[in-house]
């Protein structure tokens, strides 16, 4: 009898701790699927943000996150605008080589692999169809690119795993511009720009937000005279659901704004973003205190504009 109710004991332990563990599996995975469902959010509230016809309102796509409240859990979106970034089919040479040293890059194997994206482009241009039909491109493409999607990147000859991982915040192939927009374009690419002054750099950047609502109010550059800013026609929403109880997902998703009433924009790519811990961690810390107080979704009037 005893040896019954010691082997009884046994099996409602090892049951107990089964279900213990089911529930735990549970609760990840539901977690998980909050956070993901936190992020999709993130994507529709950047590409309302990129729509607004009000430039005092518009979400500003040089980068700068906003970050919400929605019930327990928090929301940052970030707006990257694809003219601010060079475009592999378009962006001469020495462009791409000047971002890879800006990178840090050694200056040999930056002019080789530039070298050689170029030759990709000539050897991979797309000819017209025999029978006469015109090319239609896909939104926010060149007709006949050779780069369809930045991750052909990969293809061309002295491509590292490890170099195209720090290009890729930095290119595009949904401008088809050959040069970048000043006011959009991460510190990396206007230090990447020739003749540009690097020291007035972060002064740019700190003030050139008033410039899209106020072109009166553009900072200096010295060196990117040239550029043109322009409304934004393609854009990478990186959204970063977080749950209460710490689960993370993070989704990117590259728009092509048509503003036509009825299709008013297409995502032309759709993916699970890598985490950036670096700016996570620094929003972090300087939110911890706002986290509090973030405006709920429901006002939007509220929001602040700033970074988190």
């Amino acid at each position: 009898m005893l040896w019954v109710l010691a082997l009884l004991s046994a099996l409602l332990v090892e049951f107990a701790g089964d279900t213990r563990t089911e529930l735990l599996v549970a609760r990840n995975q539901y977690e998980n699927a909050k956070a993901r469902a936190l992020a999709d959010a993130g994507v529709s509230l950047g590409v309302i943000g990129v729509l607004d016809p009000t430039p005092q309102s518009q979400f500003p796509a040089d980068g700068t996150p906003r970050r919400f409240q929605y019930g327990d859990g928090t929301i940052r979106v970030r707006v990257q605008d694809e003219a601010g970034k060079f475009d592999l089919n378009a962006a001469a040479p020495e462009l791409l080589a000047n971002l890879m040293r800006t990178l840090g890059v050694a200056d040999a194997e930056a002019v080789a692999v530039a070298q050689s994206i170029a030759s990709w482009r000539r050897d991979h241009l797309a000819l017209p169809p025999q029978d006469g039909r015109n090319l239609v491109p896909a939104p926010g493409r060149l007709p006949g690119a050779a780069f369809e999607v930045v991750e052909q990147l990969r293809l061309v000859p002295g491509m590292t795993r490890a170099l195209y991982e720090q290009l890729f915040p930095f290119i595009t192939v949904y401008s088809g511009l050959p040069d970048v927009d000043p006011l959009t374009a991460s510190e990396p690419v206007l230090r990447s720009l020739p003749g540009v002054n690097t020291q007035d750099i972060q002064n740019f950047i700190a003030q050139r937000q008033q410039a899209i609502t106020n072109p009166n109010a553009l900072p200096s550059l010295a060196g990117a005279g040239f550029l043109a800013h322009r409304p934004v026609q393609a854009a990478t929403i990186i959204s970063e659901g977080r749950t209460q109880s710490g689960a993370l997902f993070a989704r990117a998703a590259t728009v092509v704004i048509t503003r036509e009433p009825a299709t008013p924009y297409h995502i032309v790519a759709w993916r699970q973003a890598q985490r950036d811990e670096q700016a996570t961690a620094e929003a972090d810390a300087a939110s911890a205190a706002a986290a509090a107080s973030a405006a709920p979704l429901g006002n939007r009037r509220s929001l602040e504009r700033g970074g988190d």
